[in-house]
């Protein structure tokens, strides 16, 4: 017959060893059970990476670890009852908790009654006994949300959120009430079919990001050079089977003569075997080869300016699906 283990009366060091030696998924279980060791957990300054949020049926929070780190966790939380109806529900308080390790195997899986915390209360505790600063993402894969958006930003709204990631079948109206609702977000990347049509969503190609990611392997993104135009974000990355060269060299002569103000970085990719041809690419413009001792990796760089005497690079790089073409401005 086997006793507790005395753990929270062991010598500090002890209990911190001991801990440090259990599997990241059962550290979150043991920080819940009280004060005293959510603390705990928290002194140990454990390094976790990230933490991100999805939206779909039912809320969850991922942990990603940094580069050797932990393996990934996922907890999920669960409402009292489905919810299967047409209307938008209110964010609900968990019925019940599930997290598990290894997605595969449901290796390190746990379930158990929720402690009488609310999603809020849950994305704070993780961020707490982490120390994590910020929610890397909010993803959203459904159509429509299937929850009420003020009750979804009262959740989440005190949090600052990096990226809107909109993905798989998610639609043009959630990923636009999402960024109504969540604004202070500085990046968001677009991965869904819905989006393939960049005239629908001028709305966003306007917000002033830090960085916007259209065009996925999944998309046909139809995109234009009115749309690049469009866009108003320090940084952005098109992958698209509609880009051409000479529609990206009339997009780099726009910005010699100042469209595309904040623009700092930008990267286009030409996918399905798309050819870039450089003195199609560099046509009209003033450039300037860089030596290719300069240049870091494959391809080709030149230096081109801007009228108000603004510098930046081009370089082009070729690829297994197409083409690359990269353009950095030099500070």
């Amino acid at each position: 017959m086997s006793s507790a283990f005395p753990l929270l009366r062991l010598p500090e060091k002890a209990s911190d060893l001991v801990i440090e030696c259990m599997e990241f998924i059962d550290i979150v279980t043991f920080s819940v059970a009280s004060k005293k060791t959510k603390e705990i957990v928290r002194s140990l300054n454990l390094d976790i990476g990230r933490i991100a949020l999805t939206v779909n049926d039912i809320i969850k929070i991922r942990v990603d670890p940094d580069e050797d780190g932990p393996s990934s966790m996922v907890w999920s939380f669960h409402p009292e009852n489905d919810n299967a109806g047409p209307e938008p529900i209110p964010v609900y308080m968990p019925a019940r908790v599930t997290g598990m390790r290894d997605f595969m195997t449901r290796r390190n899986f746990v379930e158990y009654e929720n402690p009488g915390l609310s999603i809020r209360e849950w994305v704070d505790h993780f961020q707490y006994i982490f120390s994590i600063e910020e929610i890397d993402y909010l993803s959203f894969a459904n159509e429509t949300c299937k929850f009420d958006w003020i009750s979804l930003k009262d959740a989440l709204g005190k949090f600052n959120i990096n990226t809107l990631f909109f993905h798989d079948v998610c639609g043009l109206e959630c990923a636009q009430m999402a960024l109504k609702h969540f604004s202070s977000v500085s990046s968001v990347s677009v991965f869904s079919p819905n989006f393939n049509d960049p005239s629908r969503y001028s709305d966003i190609l306007i917000q002033n990001l830090d960085l916007l990611t259209l065009g996925h392997e999944d998309m046909v993104l139809r995109i234009g050079l009115d749309d690049l135009l469009l866009m108003n974000s320090k940084a952005v990355s098109i992958q698209s089977p509609t880009l051409t060269d000479k529609m990206v060299n009339r997009f780099f002569k726009h910005w010699i003569k100042g469209s595309n103000p904040r623009m700092e970085v930008a990267h286009f990719a030409f996918v399905n075997d798309g050819v870039v041809n450089k003195e199609i690419m560099l046509k009209g413009l003033r450039y300037q080869e860089v030596l290719l001792d300069e240049v870091v990796g494959n391809g080709e760089k030149y230096t081109i300016w801007r009228n108000d005497r603004t510098v930046g690079t081009i370089r082009i790089h070729q690829t297994d699906q197409g083409y690359d073409v990269f353009f950095q401005l030099l500070k």
